[in-house]
């Protein structure tokens, strides 16, 4: 049987194990306390970052959202600098045209008017060391009905034939002569007996620049047309430069536009 000893140191041992239990127990207790504080910081630090880290994808988002409209923008500047540049040269483009135009037509109008005392006479057969002069003085009188008297008294500046470029091939045709009138009454007055012409070669007008002459030309072969086909009666009248041509069923009737030639490019 157990002494009352052994059971005392029984006892002693028991209570020493529990004490030391105990002891075990509360630094477990402080060792789990102190891992759950742990924890719980590292859960903390934790959403932190995935905040941080989801506000970074929305700032980078934003950022990408950001540069495509700044990518957007610089393209629509880009087009609205070109759309510009484009109307504000066309505008500069129509105005430097209209200019060109303004002074096309402007040294087409001087030249016509240091021309304004000549005319042309075409079809006057010519000789050899003929008297420019005295030829004259015959189409005046003969061809073109002008009373004696008056048509030697017109003053004449200067008169000569102008060599005429044919081919080898073309019936040789009198070259044409231009005369300068003192005055321009008197060349007015020639040129409105020019309908003495009409069943003749021979015609006179106005001398005019190179341009106009073309035009003239080009409308003086279609009324040669309309004259033997539609039988009607034409003139060339010019304005400005503008060269109208003009047809009337007989003398009693108006003139009638029948196509217009510009000279000069029209502007706006």
């Amino acid at each position: 049987m157990a002494t009352v000893e052994s059971i005392s140191e029984l006892k002693q041992l028991i209570i020493g194990i529990d004490g030391k239990v105990g002891i075990l127990s509360n630094k477990l207790d402080n060792i789990e306390d102190r891992f759950t504080r742990i924890v719980t910081e590292i859960k903390s630090e934790v959403d932190e970052v995935k905040t941080d880290v989801k506000n970074t994808k929305l700032e980078v988002q934003k950022l990408r959202e950001d540069h495509l409209e700044l990518e957007k923008g610089v393209g629509h500047i880009e087009l609205e600098i070109n759309r510009v540049a484009d109307k504000k040269l066309n505008i500069f483009r129509t105005s430097l045209e209209k200019k060109i135009s303004i002074l096309h037509e402007q040294q087409v109008l001087l030249e016509k008017h240091e021309r304004k005392y000549n005319a042309l006479v075409y079809g006057v057969p010519e000789s050899d060391n003929e008297d420019i002069h005295a030829v004259l003085n015959t189409f005046f009188i003969q061809d073109l009905k002008i009373d004696k008297e008056k048509a030697e008294s017109f003053p004449i500046a200067n008169a000569h034939r102008i060599p005429s470029r044919q081919t080898s091939d073309q019936i040789r045709r009198p070259a044409p002569i231009i005369v300068r009138f003192i005055h321009h009454g008197d060349k007015q007055y020639a040129l409105s007996k020019g309908y003495n012409l009409s069943n003749k070669h021979m015609r006179i007008v106005d001398d005019l620049p190179p341009v106009m002459k073309e035009s003239r030309h080009e409308l003086a072969k279609l009324a040669y047309k309309i004259r033997n086909e539609e039988h009607l009666q034409t003139r060339i009248k010019v304005v400005g430069t503008r060269i109208l041509l003009q047809t009337r069923t007989n003398s009693k009737d108006n003139w009638f536009l029948r196509r217009e030639a510009l000279c000069c490019l029209p502007y706006k």
